[in-house]
């Protein structure tokens, strides 16, 4: 049996300074945009607090970068909820790079913010029911 502890390792990195925090950020963005839909527990639940955390202390244009990274896959519906809360520039970034099938996105907007629910609309790629 394989046992993934990533997550825990990346949870216990001290994240001291900026450049750290910033890949400590980074880091969390592509381990929780992978992770399986029904994955859950208090890891997880720590690694979403530990993002809001980072999130509040790394500029928005940096973390919007981030997402923007080609590298970066966002496919966890609640990881593009927590960015989609954000700022207007991270919300957006976060709804045009996220890649969730039909019935996620539908799931999920509702539950947007209105003020982020409009970059949707620039998504060409959506099916006109989303």
């Amino acid at each position: 049996m394989h046992f993934d502890d990533r997550l825990g390792t990346v949870l216990r990195m001290r994240a001291d300074g900026p450049g750290m925090r910033a890949i400590q950020y980074r880091q969390l963005l592509d381990l929780l945009g992978t992770l399986p839909v029904e994955a859950g527990g208090e890891q997880l639940d720590a690694a979403y607090d530990r993002l809001g955390e980072l999130a509040a202390a790394i500029p928005a244009n940096q973390r919007a970068a981030m997402i923007r990274e080609p590298a970066l896959r966002l496919r966890a519906p609640r990881l593009v909820a927590a960015l989609a809360s954000g700022e207007a520039e991270v919300a957006a970034t976060a709804l045009q790079r996220a890649q969730l099938s039909q019935e996620q996105w539908l799931d999920l907007i509702p539950a947007l913010p209105p003020a982020a629910r409009p970059a949707l609309r620039l998504r060409k790629d959506l099916d006109p029911a989303v």
